[in-house]
């Protein structure tokens, strides 16, 4: 019964949409039945209908042809189940970037007719599978962070042995006591060994003997480390520098850590940011005199 009385009122606040509440276990969800399309990756340039099914062929998907009032013509392409790209309905139309936020907005797909369809020459292509495949003939706009060499480089967290350069993605401006770092990290001052949301660990350490160091997003490191600070956009590749981590002990002394991220958050809403890596810069070319795309390497 109060499944039913939520999706009510939920459907009373959103005339427009099929949406309803579902209980699962001891939690309600709220469930949209009108969603369709894809937003894994989006193509630079705009793209003929024969350009599109070419791409798409590529994926070994399918493909779906419409119109977005906001944007244009839409296409999507490599989507495995076709009731995604052959409906109408509303789509995330942002793109999850590592590096940026995104605040999940939709627009509204119409489908096209497939004798409209092949009349459109201006398409918008978005995409789900078959990304490494279609950036070797069309260049890629926007991809998901998870498929982003920057995050799948870091996203152990940590946990790799074998790296030995830790490269800082974020400096946040001003300086932090142990438990004033503690607490923007981690939501809390008192230990904690498990994170979710926007909770993230975080490591002191002094960095060339003399600077105060909380890494944010950093699991435990051994010290055969070298640090890197953050390369900025225009500016020369930083140098390397020793890096030696502080037990809980010693860090609990020092009231002047400056702090980092050495992976990029979800939301970058609530941080007061001094430095960002040249990558996140827009005016950073991703494409490679080659052709290959620096985010896939």
């Amino acid at each position: 019964m109060l499944e039913k009385i939520l999706t009510m009122l939920l459907k009373k606040a959103n005339p427009a949409r099929n949406i309803s509440v579902e209980k699962i276990g001891n939690h309600f969800f709220i469930h949209a039945h009108d969603t369709t399309g894809c937003n894994d990756y989006l193509l630079e340039g705009q793209y003929s209908y024969k350009e599109v099914v070419a791409l798409n062929n590529l994926t070994g998907y399918h493909c779906g042809f419409g119109f977005c009032k906001e944007i244009g013509p839409v296409a999507f392409i490599g989507v495995c189940n076709p009731y995604f790209c052959t409906t109408s309905g509303y789509f995330k139309y942002e793109v999850y970037e590592y590096g940026s936020s995104i605040d999940g907005g939709e627009y509204y797909f119409e489908l096209f007719s497939d004798e409209d369809a092949k009349q459109i020459g201006n398409y918008t292509v978005y995409g789900f599978s078959g990304l490494d495949a279609v950036a070797t003939k069309a260049p890629i706009a926007k991809m998901n962070y998870i498929y982003d060499s920057r995050y799948k480089c870091k996203k152990d967290m940590g946990h790799n042995k074998d790296k030995k350069i830790i490269e800082m993605d974020l400096k946040l401006s001003g300086t932090y006591s142990f438990y004033d770092a503690r607490l923007l990290a981690t939501g809390t001052k008192k230990d904690k060994e498990w994170f979710s949301s926007e909770e993230y660990p975080i490591q002191f350490a002094v960095v060339s003997g003399n600077q105060y160091v909380g890494i944010i997003n950093l699991w435990s490191h051994e010290n055969d480390l070298q640090f890197r600070d953050v390369w900025e956009y225009g500016c020369d590749e930083p140098k390397l520098q020793e890096i030696r981590f502080l037990s809980k002990e010693e860090a609990e002394k020092i009231d002047n850590f400056s702090l980092y991220f050495y992976v990029c958050p979800y939301s970058l809403k609530k941080y007061p940011i001094e430095k960002k890596d040249r990558t996140f810069d827009r005016r950073f070319k991703f494409q490679l005199p080659d052709g290959t795309d620096y985010r896939l390497v």
